[in-house]
């Protein structure tokens, strides 16, 4: 079974690795801690949590801004938030921008487990995909760049993209993208069609050069990542 993938932040180190410890060696879960928000969005994104346990004060940064970003950014990541100031005040504002549970310092490890559990059990469907620095929004079709929106898809180009990116770095065949396009096998008219769409998703993945679109002649295309 594939490991649950948890990011702890919190600016108590001693707390930190243990829990992060008993996290990993008596829940089997992966986690990944850290005492700052120092590059948080970047490790967001190459990590890919399910999870996120965050303090409401880390140092003199605000945990509840930030989770609101993180949010904002990443809807289908939970967020539980732990701290010692339990005033109704910072448990509402903490909930109220999207957080999942709010529990009080010094917590229960198999509390917060259950909490863990209770809300990475049938987590939703995803609904983006990423690649770099690039996001496609799965239900509105929008395609960001660095949450810049730079294009709301047509369906066809939507699809061929998101054939792309789910085998990225792969060679995907002009008749496995005929097939998921048209559900028919390749048909000579379909070609420029197919070649018209990529011509311009590539000038989309213009803004990031490491991200490129290349054709494979004679056999199809490859998404580098």
């Amino acid at each position: 079974m594939e490991q649950l993938k948890v990011i702890f932040v919190d600016d108590d180190t001693n707390l930190g690795n243990f829990v992060s410890n008993i996290l990993e060696t008596d829940y089997n879960y992966k986690v990944h801690f850290q005492n700052t928000i120092l590059g948080i969005n970047h490790i967001i994104d190459d990590f890919i949590p399910d999870i996120i346990i965050l303090d409401v004060e880390i140092g003199n940064d605000d945990g509840i801004a930030l989770a609101k970003d993180i949010i904002a950014n990443n809807p289908n990541i939970q967020i539980i938030f732990v701290s010692s100031h339990t005033e109704e005040e910072m448990i509402t504002k903490g909930i109220d921008v999207g957080g999942n549970a709010y529990i009080a310092k010094p917590f229960s490890i198999p509390i917060l487990v259950s909490y863990i559990r209770r809300f990475t059990t049938n987590k939703p469907i995803e609904q983006s995909l990423k690649i770099s620095d690039y996001r496609l929004d799965l239900e509105t079709n929008n395609f960001y760049f660095e949450n810049r929106l730079l294009k709301k898809l047509s369906p066809f180009e939507k699809n061929a993209l998101e054939i792309l990116i789910q085998n990225s770095n792969q060679v995907v065949s002009k008749e496995l993208l005929a097939e998921k396009l048209w559900s028919h096998s390749l048909e000579k008219r379909n070609i420029a069609s197919i070649q018209n769409t990529l011509s311009k998703l590539r000038n989309l993945l213009q803004e990031n050069p490491s991200v490129r679109i290349n054709t494979i002649r004679g056999v199809g295309y490859l998404l580098v990542v």
